[in-house]
């Protein structure tokens, strides 16, 4: 049984004396004299219930006055530590001038992130922690620039500039083209890797997307071809010739067969069909994810600087902002449906497979 020997009570403000009569709030642990809760005949802190003025023992007074209460999300961390087991936030740093009740700072330096929480002038709204939701219920602040400052120039642009052309995924792209800007670093991009010139186009770069989007739809369109017309037929025949089915599996030995029944130029359609013209492709695919992030963040310098010679107005320069940066998914889809035709063009006359 807990031990309120000192503890005041609340009605009277008399501490309590070993051998006291003392009944217990069962919502909230508050202890009374027998007589003074039957005066009274509720718990005082009754209209408190669930919030932080809810009566609370010294130990657990103590506890709360030793915490650090996190700025951004307002969650009572233990004494010493250095970040926010809630939401990761410093609890060291802070914007000069900045107040922990302010709330975060939103990274273009406007209003506060979140500063509704808590509600002003309303310090318990029903709410425990002070009038902070309860854990797990407060907003994420999320940060478009990854950490980035706006003000500060990536190839002599404002990345803030910057993150409005690019609109989607800027906390990937933001830090490639900063890191590039200070260690000149470049990073593989895998998206553009598998999506060849469909990703220029996805990312608005229409001139070399769809030079490369096209250069890889004729390779496509040009391996169908001398599979449908010359090499299937040629191999359909030597396999015949050979006794070989053409309804199952052909194992390696019997490829090493079939090249060895064909001339030199029946090998050198093969080889075009089936080996030069993938690996061109390939070819093709891994340096557009070389090169992709490169051409990007110039793209991307090159939309702030054509706004802002031409336009003076913020709200117009938003529009065009919006207008020349972000993403073209429409065409994307287009590339790939096309994409998806061109490979599936089979030679009806053939049903084997390589």
């Amino acid at each position: 049984m807990t031990d309120f020997t000192g503890v005041n009570c609340p009605i009277c403000g008399k501490p309590f004396l070993p051998g006291d009569d003392i009944v217990v709030c069962p919502e909230c642990g508050a202890p009374y004299h027998r007589a003074c809760y039957q005066k009274v005949g509720h718990c005082v802190f009754e209209d408190k219930h669930g919030t932080a003025q809810a009566w609370q023992s010294p130990e657990e007074q103590a506890a709360q006055t030793e915490s650090v209460r996190c700025p951004r999300c307002g969650h009572a961390n233990a004494p010493g530590a250095l970040f926010c087991e809630h939401c990761g936030t410093s609890l060291t740093e802070q914007n000069p001038g900045q107040h922990a009740s302010a709330g975060p700072q939103s990274p273009y330096g406007q209003a506060p992130i979140n500063s509704s929480y808590p509600p002003a002038g309303n310090e318990s709204n029903g709410h425990p922690n002070g009038g902070w939701p309860p854990y797990g219920q407060v907003p994420f602040a999320f940060d478009p620039m990854a950490g980035i400052d706006p003000d500060a120039t990536i190839d002599h642009v404002k990345a803030g500039d910057l993150c409005k052309v690019v609109q989607s995924n800027t906390t990937y792209y933001l830090p490639v083209f900063m890191n590039h800007e200070k260690f000149h670093s470049r990073r593989f991009n895998f998206a553009a890797f598998i999506l060849g010139g469909g990703w220029l186009l996805y990312r608005k770069l229409y001139t070399m997307g769809t030079v490369i989007t096209t250069a890889l739809l004729g390779l496509e369109v040009l391996k169908q071809f001398l599979d449908m017309l010359y090499v299937n037929p040629i191999v359909l025949q030597i396999m015949n010739h050979l006794g070989i089915s053409s309804t199952s599996f052909i194992s390696s030995k019997q490829l090493y067969q079939i090249m060895g029944a064909m001339n030199s130029s029946q090998i050198a359609l093969f080889a075009l069909s089936n080996a030069l013209i993938p690996l061109i492709v390939l070819i093709v695919h891994i340096v557009v994810g070389c090169i992709a992030n490169n051409l990007y963040r110039k793209h991307c310098v090159k939309t702030v600087l054509q706004v802002q010679a031409t336009v003076k107005n913020d709200s117009d320069a938003l529009i065009n902002y919006q207008e020349k940066g972000g993403i073209n998914t429409v065409l994307l889809i287009m590339v790939i449906v096309c994409y998806l035709i061109v490979t599936n063009i089979v030679n009806y006359n053939s049903s084997f497979m390589f």
